[in-house]
């Protein structure tokens, strides 16, 4: 063996040290070593300390020797929050996932973590029921992890560069057909003019019974803004909570439009959107306008009730103490809204697929629906709603034969 090879000495039977040089510590001036306790034969002993020394060659510090996935992961996640680049609500949700990783993995050295391992990870998570597009965003988050560990000099190489995540399910988006979100828009109409009579009704009752003042609240309101807004998601295209973060300040009923520039979460506070496409003004009918003015003037009413005065900051769908409807109650009424009008299993979200779908559908430009949409890209909404632009091919074969015929004309045009 070469000097410097590193050593391996037998400590007992089947027991053996590997150790071998690492330079020496700029601190103290004293040499270091890599070392490993191997268990088994001499050839076992061997192909660690040709291990241990490809990683001191390969720049691995020493001190990551043992640090393991669950002890590196916090250090990953501190990285992440000084670039800036994500929320700590979605680096919450990422962290959240590892812990599927941690509970197999999770004590193993960075370093000792190999492709089989990782597998073993996803395929467990499958075994469970976790879908395979929730698999694969764990692939990504672990992939972004042990991509770290390797700048930072606590493994060589990453294991999952060698792994094939599962490919994501489909996401079955549902779109509505025209007649379809014809039939809902009526159903909304006839929702929010129940909603409406429903709280004149409750307003009378509390009149009757001497308890109209002295309140903080007003019973009735939260019904009539869930119509507002399932109105206005099919109208705008909107999510659900840029839908219910908008205030009198982001609607322009003379210009008839609104702006889009915050979204609610779950605790009831609102954050700004992910990218700067999110922040957008998008134009709405004349119909929607109506009702926008028609629930201002009466939702002012009624929040006076209690002293309550509507501004800008208002919310446009409000709760019955004038904040911020909560999206658990949404969720509800929109559940029960939905099977009592025959759309069994309809997701809010999908009011979203049938804005895209219906507009390119009928000549929109892509640009304009990305830019309703709030996709940062156009190649988004292509991926996502090529499928809507039905008779393009067509069309494209019949131009391109009309051209060969008459060049002339093409050559005029070009």
């Amino acid at each position: 063996m070469a000097k410097g090879d590193g050593s391996i000495t037998q400590r007992g039977r089947g027991t053996w040290r590997v150790r071998v040089s690492a330079g020496f510590d700029p601190a103290t001036g004293r040499r270091q070593y890599a070392t490993a306790t191997v268990h088994g034969t001499k050839a076992d002993a061997r192909r660690e300390r040709d291990r241990l020394r490809a990683e001191v060659e390969g720049g691995m510090k020493l001190d990551a020797q043992r640090v393991t996935l669950s002890e590196f992961v916090p250090i990953w996640a501190d990285a992440k929050r000084t670039s800036g680049k994500i929320s700590e609500e979605n680096l919450e949700g990422e962290i959240a996932a590892l812990r599927r990783a941690e509970a197999v993995i999770g004590g193993v050295p960075m370093r000792k973590v190999t492709a089989p391992m990782v597998e073993k990870v996803y395929a467990l998570a499958l075994a469970e029921g976790l879908s395979k597009t929730t698999v694969r965003k764990l692939h990504i988050y672990l992939k972004s992890v042990f991509r770290k560990a390797c700048d930072y000099g606590y493994c060589l190489r990453n294991p999952c560069e060698k792994v094939e995540a599962p490919k994501p399910d489909d996401p079955g988006r549902r779109s509505l057909s025209a007649s379809e979100a014809a039939r809902l828009l009526s159903c909304i109409d006839a929702a929010e003019e129940a909603a409406n009579a429903d709280l004149a009704g409750k307003e009378e009752r509390q009149l009757a019974r001497g308890k109209a003042f002295g309140r903080g609240f007003v019973r009735g309101v939260a019904p009539v803004s869930c119509a507002l807004a399932a109105r206005i998601g099919l109208a705008t295209g909107a999510r659900l909570g840029e839908v219910l973060a908008l205030d009198w300040g982001c609607v322009d009923l003379g210009e008839g439009c609104v702006t889009v520039c915050r979204t609610l979460k779950m605790d009831g506070t609102t954050k700004e959107p992910k990218t700067a496409a999110g922040a957008r003004t998008v134009s709405i009918d004349a119909g929607t306008v109506g009702h926008l003015a028609h629930w201002k003037a009466r939702q002012a009413v009624e929040l006076a009730k209690f002293g309550a005065r509507q501004s800008d900051g208002t919310p446009v769908c409000c709760s019955s103490t004038g904040g911020y409807l909560n999206l658990s109650n949404f969720e509800k009424w929109w559940r029960a809204f939905r099977e009592e009008s025959g759309f069994e299993g309809l997701k809010y979200h999908e009011l979203r697929h049938t804005q895209a779908t219906l507009l390119l559908g009928n000549g929109v430009d892509v640009k304009t629906v990305q830019t309703r949409l709030g996709h940062a890209d156009a190649s988004i909404t292509l991926n996502w709603y090529a499928h809507a632009m039905p008779g393009n091919d067509e069309q494209a074969a019949n131009l391109l034969a009309a051209v060969m015929e008459h060049p002339e004309k093409a050559a005029k045009t070009a």
